[in-house]
């Protein structure tokens, strides 16, 4: 991988690369998610299982919960809301997500019931030290069941948080797996999990990889 920036300093440089590394899930270890998934080991040698994702865990979380029960176009809107007001030009961190309100976050943000859930959890977070003042978050600490226990995190939300963690134990199970399941594989999620069981921790990777390789079969 080769990284470039302009307008910082040398200083940021390990910052920079750490970022990098972050958003491309570079640090992440491929070998154990081939052996369980021989039959999409092409797939994952291709860089299947590197998640895209935010500069920190922070971030992540509050783009999950900003998908719940709405548009991808709604979820973008208010990214770029939190983005433009609070943020001030770059992705908000915890502290100054807290500063702005629950009610800002209702009415100028325009996040609906997700503010009580963002300004809860946010708060929550700190308190008990699963995540920074800068948004970084402790793997361990953010287990599902903690994730679960969260004012307003369901199991979709605390199971993709998981898995931009790479813990793949669960399916994210919103309407486009439930479609697509029904559609493409006459089953439904529990069906589709005992049915992948010898997917183990890695049944989510196996079902994202799926849809991949269903993606790119030609027609017919």
């Amino acid at each position: 991988m080769i990284v470039g920036w302009a307008g910082f300093a040398g200083a940021a440089e390990a910052e920079l690369f750490a970022r990098v590394r972050r958003w491309f899930s570079a640090d992440w270890e491929p070998a154990s998610a081939i052996a369980a998934l021989p039959a999409l080991a092409d797939l994952i040698e291709r860089g299947g299982g590197r998640m895209l994702r935010g500069s920190t865990f922070y971030e992540d979380f509050v783009k999950t919960v900003l998908t719940i029960n709405t548009s991808w176009s709604a979820t973008c809107r208010m990214v770029a809301a939190l983005v433009a007001e609070p943020g001030g030009g770059s992705f908000p961190e915890p502290l100054n997500l807290l500063d702005y309100g629950e009610d800002r976050l209702r009415v100028e943000a325009k996040l609906g019931f997700r503010a009580r859930t963002l300004t809860r959890a946010t708060r929550q977070m700190l308190d008990d030290g699963a995540i920074t003042s800068s948004g970084e978050g402790s793997p361990e600490q953010l287990n599902h069941d903690y994730l679960l226990a969260l004012y307003g995190i369901g199991p979709y939300a605390a199971a993709h948080c998981r898995m931009l963690l790479h813990d793949f134990s669960r399916i994210p199970i919103d309407s486009s797996v439930t479609a697509y399941l029904r559609e493409r594989h006459g089953s439904d999620p529990a069906a589709f999990t005992a049915e992948q069981s010898l997917w183990g921790d890695y049944l989510a990777l196996g079902y994202r990889l799926t849809r991949l390789r269903d993606k790119l079969r030609p027609p017919g």
